[in-house]
């Protein structure tokens, strides 16, 4: 019997005759542990026993002082010099007996979610010889829980359980303010904020998964949730409420304070200090010690500071890279014991291989692509695809310690966990395994063995995809978000998000993005989601037990068809205000009914949006959405009475936004 596809590709694979059933009619077969095996082996054993409950198959624990039992049996056994990385190991199958040896549990994990892959429905696993390590040492996602959604537990317990299932062994939960401090109670109270006890438990719940979780705490630039309160604002750089400044004594006090409360929740030996995007830092009270140190220098001052507060509590410091790159002069004087996370997200704007000034300088460093999730109803499939197949090559080109895909949430948080679930995968098999990626980011368009490659590395990934994480052979659910993930085109342009989402919210009456759409370009992208949202009903049962993210992609669907009707409508709203003597009654009539439905629509999605991000998550941030969303409302609304009278209000003067202003009107949309 043939191998199935597995996520993420194995190294080497000997196929070989034969199969060994796990369902058998005799007693259960036995899971034997190794004497030493500790609770992370235990959980090992457990998540194989509930998947070979799935396929019928009974299966007991046991430990024996020898890797083996009587008769047929599976054994897990742990302190085996396999490979040359502690997450390597080696999976043999016979007809008689499953072995999989590792170093360490975490390998030993990593060799169950390969068996898991491997066991077909009828509990059969074709015999073979696998020998697999990682790619990169540090796999992982980061998880933004500050600019939006707040996760349940739960939730975040689905993530691990994720992760653990892709061998990404590190998460990180991205935190400006939504950890409930209690020597500063104020700072993100009104966020659902996540407790101390929560953390711990999150933490032995990844360490029993063999997932790491990571603090990270924003400790420069992203402050203005902290900023914002009159106990913290004297702490502010320039009076724009968004750097905490280093040239107040204060700052330490309060982050030392931070620290020292949040870090001992956790057991990594990192902190993610973040320290990214501080626009005004040395523009306000700093200014003066920039001068004394040089154009760096108090930034660097200031990193060093942190990562003194991070080694009293054991703690090495890792940061983003993007101000190191701004002073690349100082890059020489980086304290080797720090490590850099670079990053980027449009793969035009950027040299992958700017990182090799961190390899030639002895910096650890590790490469940072994303989901392009946020500011999208949807993510971005292909750009997030090509930015984790760019930062994986140029990492592996330059000895990066790993790979962290990070899943942000700007300006609201509206992109729906489940969604991304395809990017992690991504950055799974290209953090582990490499492989369809390098040829993505080399590959020449018009070279048909080229694209005959790829076309096949995309089969094979999706098929894999689909069965490792919705259990659905037949790679349905992977095509779906592929062809939903495609469709973002309404004829203009926004750098790090979707111009789809921009007419979602929009405000018909200003028009900011109506304005800026083409009817062609709409009525191809109308097309295809209406393909996609029937697409998406028939594959209900290819979602097996995620039916949560089934609904999730049928809303993304459904609110993407939405806006592209309603910014066709809103274009037909404009021309009757921009020539009214143009517009008989009957048609004024047609308009407006359908800006009728469109908002009665938009009512509807707005319950099913507040009904999903409740299944995930706490309230925190779901309002700020739902009030745009009622602007929207009232627009389409004011729009059917203007109709009715016959009487258009002022058109909005022409505006001719390039893509860093449209995001810029993303923001203002939100901030209003």
């Amino acid at each position: 019997m043939p191998l199935p596809p597995v996520l993420p590709t194995p190294r080497s694979v000997l196929e070989q005759p034969g199969h060994f059933s796990l369902a058998r009619k005799s007693d259960e077969i036995p899971i034997v542990l190794g004497p030493r095996a500790d609770t992370r082996d235990l959980t090992s054993a457990r998540v194989l026993r509930e998947a070979a409950a799935a396929v019928g198959a009974a299966l007991c624990i046991e430990s024996h002082r020898e890797a083996s039992a009587p008769g047929p049996h599976v054994s897990l056994q742990t302190d085996q010099p396999i490979g040359t990385s502690p997450e390597a190991y080696r999976l043999q199958v016979s007809p008689d007996r499953i072995a999989i040896e590792a170093q360490t549990p975490a390998g030993l994990r990593w060799g169950v979610e390969t068996l898991r892959q491997l066991v077909d429905r009828r509990g059969r696993v074709a015999c073979c010889e696998i020998e697999d390590d990682p790619g990169f040492a540090l796999r992982g996602v980061m998880l933004d829980v500050s600019r939006g959604k707040v996760p349940t537990p739960e939730t975040v317990r689905t993530i691990i359980d994720l992760c653990a299932r892709l061998k990404l062994n590190a998460l990180m939960l991205y935190t400006e303010h939504t950890f409930r401090f209690r020597r500063h109670p104020k700072i993100g109270a009104d966020d659902s904020p996540l407790d101390a006890e929560t953390m711990r438990e999150l933490d032995a719940y990844g360490a029993d998964n063999c997932v790491e979780l990571i603090p990270c705490l924003q400790s420069l630039g992203h402050m203005s949730h902290v900023l914002k309160h009159p106990d913290y604002a004297h702490l502010d750089e320039s009076g724009k409420g968004w750097t905490v400044s280093p040239a107040e004594p204060g700052s330490y006090e309060l982050l030392a304070d931070l620290y020292d409360e949040y870090l001992p929740n956790f057991r990594s030996p990192w902190v993610n200090a973040n320290c990214d995007e501080p626009w005004d830092l040395c523009k306000g009270k700093s200014r003066a010690r920039e001068e004394e140190l040089g154009a760096g220098g108090v930034y660097l001052e200031h990193v060093s500071r942190l990562q003194d507060l991070a080694a009293r509590n054991g703690k090495r410091t890792m940061i983003w890279g993007d101000v190191v790159h701004a002073h690349p002069h100082r890059i020489p004087e980086i304290d080797r014991e720090l490590l850099l996370l670079d990053w980027w997200y449009e793969a035009e704007f950027i040299d992958f291989d700017r990182v090799k000034v961190f390899a030639e300088n002895d910096i650890e460093f590790a490469v940072c692509p994303g989901t392009s999730s946020w500011n999208c109803l949807f993510p971005r499939i292909d750009v997030s695809n090509r930015n984790i197949a760019l930062w994986g090559a140029a990492g592996r080109r330059h000895g990066a310690t790993g790979l962290i895909n990070t899943d942000w949430g700007d300006y609201g948080h509206y992109n729906l966990q489940g969604n991304s679930w395809f990017g992690y995968a991504m950055g799974a098999q290209e953090s582990w395994a490499g492989g369809w990626a390098d040829g993505l980011a080399d590959r020449d368009p018009d070279r048909d063995s080229d694209k005959i490659s790829v076309r096949n590395s995309d089969k094979n990934f999706d098929r894999a995809f689909s069965r490792a994480v919705f259990g659905d052979a037949s790679g349905e659910v992977a095509r779906i978000y592929r062809e939903l993930g495609d469709v973002h085109d309404a004829g203009f342009r926004v750098i790090n998000g979707s111009a789809i989402q921009c007419l979602f919210f929009d405000d018909i009456d200003d028009a900011t993005f109506v304005a800026l759409s083409q009817r062609d370009a709409l009525t191809s992208s109308e097309r295809k989601l209406a393909r996609i949202c029937e697409r998406i009903e028939r594959a209900r049962e290819k979602f097996g037990e995620r039916e949560q993210t089934r609904h999730e992609l049928a809303y993304a669907a459904d609110a993407s068809l939405h806006a592209v009707r309603k910014a066709a409508a809103g274009l037909d709203y404009l021309d009757w205000r921009r020539e009214p003597e143009a517009s008989k009654a009957p048609e004024r009539k047609r308009l407006a009914k359908r800006l009728k439905t469109l908002a009665d629509e938009q009512v509807a999605l707005g319950k099913t949006l507040r009904k999903l991000w409740r299944a995930r998550s706490y309230e925190s941030n779901l309002d700020r959405n739902e009030r745009r969303l009622r602007k929207s409302i009232q627009s389409l609304r004011a729009g059917v009475k203007a109709l009715d009278r016959n009487r258009p209000p002022e058109p909005p003067k022409p505006r001719d936004l390039n893509p860093h202003e449209i995001l810029q009107a993303v923001r203002a949309s939100y901030e209003d």
